[in-house]
């Protein structure tokens, strides 16, 4: 693997990484706005149901 592979590589990483924050952060949002279910949620944003209704009950716990 050359040095630019391992640079792209890592960029790609990264970039998930921060997508799948984005959409957890979304999901908290929505969910403390009361503004729809988690199963409308989990499909509008693409996380799954399980891991948005683990953020609900987190939420919750904290609340």
């Amino acid at each position: 693997m050359t040095w630019q592979q391992t640079i792209d590589e890592e960029k790609e990483i990264s970039y998930e990484e921060g997508k799948a924050e984005k959409a957890i952060e979304v999901a908290e949002n929505f969910l403390k706005m009361g503004v729809n279910t988690p199963e409308q949620i989990s499909q509008a944003i693409g996380l799954p149901l399980e891991q948005v209704l683990q953020i609900k009950e987190n939420l919750s716990v904290k609340a």
